[in-house]
């Protein structure tokens, strides 16, 4: 190849990587994080995920609080959700026997209500949606 086929190629080869830069940069998510209640650590899944079975509900709040879990309108008794208090860790799996004895394909929402804090007094309530493959 001579000269002129190499410095066509090489343009085109640098068109091409900042066609894909700019368009990188174009469809890249814009916006605030999302902003969570003092008492809320993480949870997961994340709200909007897109999941596959098998997953656990998961809530990490502060050290001392206690949570209650309604999933798809149906409450999860707390015998059935792990938790360590102390850590402020809550989880539920579905399970033969429990209250959700397996994730259906579709849209699930959970709503995780707390109490904690000193004297017992910060309540709150975080509600979001996943979707299970």
């Amino acid at each position: 190849m001579n000269t002129t086929g190499y410095r066509v190629t090489y343009s085109l080869l640098g068109l091409a990587l900042i066609a894909i830069i700019g368009l990188s940069i174009l469809f890249i998510p814009s916006g605030d994080p999302e902003t969570l209640p003092d008492a809320v650590e993480s949870y997961s899944p994340r709200d909007g995920d897109l999941v596959v079975n098998p997953i656990k509900v998961v809530i990490d709040l502060q050290p001392g609080y206690g949570v209650q879990f309604v999933i798809d309108g149906q409450p999860i008794p707390p015998e059935q959700v792990d938790s360590i208090i102390e850590t402020g860790r809550h989880q539920f799996r579905p399970g033969e026997g429990k209250a959700i004895e397996r994730w259906t394909p579709g849209d699930h929402t959970v709503v995780a209500s707390w109490i904690g804090g000193p004297n017992q007094v910060d309540v709150g309530t975080l509600v979001w949606t996943f979707t299970v493959q």
